[in-house]
């Protein structure tokens, strides 16, 4: 199923062959890349279309070569590469550039703890197509819970997956409608022919507090850019177990609530606190209804904590803190020394180059 959003021009040739880059960008995380890794070895490719699968590794000590190096052999068109200063925004930027420097169509990003759909990039590359959208997205489902799981930890996956299958429904309901959706990179296609005439990329300022893929969603749209929902081509998330806690739900929607806030960049006025504090209060006031009256199902559970977290956020916004939702990982990369960048293309046919130079990541603080 197609959704589109923006003026529809005749659409692309569809027997023309395409050129296609993946890119899934991981850091420390060798078990999820390989069961990526393992996954993506069995999707059906389209018809016309030369599929590359691009590794952005963002530990500068290339932590993830041994992992993609064992798939080297099953995986036609795998290329890894080192992007060793750490964030999110940096690491999606040298995706794309990567992507334009191969001379690609289009660039897909997928994260490394998803698992796609067997036609999951038939259905999305399709979507592409047909619709001549410049930004294409899909769904996102959550997988069950893994056997060692205790209890209460299913029962907050079990929610979390209402929730997805709740706002999976939204947005497509929004993109049939012609309303407003946001298409976020943990299952997204941009045409590269479209950002290759705009200056947009992904903003390195939100380093630390994610969002920088709804900020690029967001500017797209104000630069004209036609979206496409493909509502076929899914991907199933598995969710750590570290996050299946409420504290971690609360926090990750306080997270977001303080990110939006700041991008919307909004001059703090005494109306507009004021305003916000309210809002923030109806949020809490929902999240604490929905915990004694749970009308979305189990989905209640964490759309309630997620609601408080959210109403936390904003007032923490207007006290003019920011989230560090990806903090940790940043410190967890920054205590070694200034490391090597490492461009690496594995044997599948390519001009084998190679690239090195000195590229100094950040230093904790003394």
């Amino acid at each position: 199923m197609l959704r589109i959003v923006g003026e529809r021009p005749a659409a692309r040739n569809s027997d023309a062959v395409t050129s296609i880059v993946v890119a899934v960008l991981t850091f420390k995380r060798p078990g999820e890349l390989a069961n990526f890794l393992e996954s993506f070895a069995r999707i059906e490719r389209p018809a016309r279309c030369q599929v590359m699968l691009l590794v952005v590794d963002n530990d500068a000590k290339a932590s993830a070569r041994e992992v993609v190096a064992a798939w080297q052999e099953r995986i036609p068109g795998l290329r890894y590469v080192v992007e060793p200063k750490v964030g999110i925004p940096v690491a999606r930027n040298r995706a794309v550039r990567e992507a334009l420097a191969s001379n690609a169509d289009a660039l897909c990003f997928i994260d490394d703890d998803e698992t796609p759909d067997a036609r999951w990039l038939v259905h999305l590359v399709a979507a592409w197509r047909h619709s001549n959208a410049d930004l294409v997205g899909g769904p996102v489902s959550v997988t069950a819970a893994p056997c060692h799981a205790s209890p209460w930890q299913r029962l907050i996956n079990s929610s979390l997956a209402s929730r997805a299958r709740r706002k999976n429904a939204m947005t497509a309901r929004a993109a049939a409608g012609g309303g407003r959706f946001t298409i976020v990179t943990n299952n997204w296609l941009c045409d590269l022919h479209w950002l290759a005439s705009t200056a947009l990329r992904f903003d390195e300022r939100l380093l630390l507090t994610g969002g920088s893929d709804t900020a690029f969603c967001t500017a797209a749209v104000a630069a004209g850019c036609r979206k496409a929902w493909a509502a076929d081509a899914t991907v199933q998330e598995t969710i750590g177990m570290d996050r299946l806690t409420l504290r971690y739900q609360l926090w990750r929607g306080m997270s977001q609530s303080m990110t939006h806030f700041r991008m919307k960049k909004l001059p703090l006025t005494p109306r507009l606190v004021a305003t916000t504090a309210a809002i923030a209060a109806a949020r809490a006031l929902l999240g604490l209804l929905l915990l004694v009256l749970p009308v979305y199902g189990i989905g209640s559970l964490t759309i309630a904590i997620r609601s408080l977290g959210w109403a936390v956020g904003r007032i923490q916004a207007i006290r003019g803190r920011e989230s560090r939702l990806y903090a940790f990982a940043a410190e967890q990369a920054t205590q070694g020394e200034p490391v090597e960048e490492v461009v690496l293309k594995l044997p599948d046919g390519d001009s084998g180059d190679r690239r090195h130079s000195l590229h100094p990541v950040w230093r904790r603080a003394a």
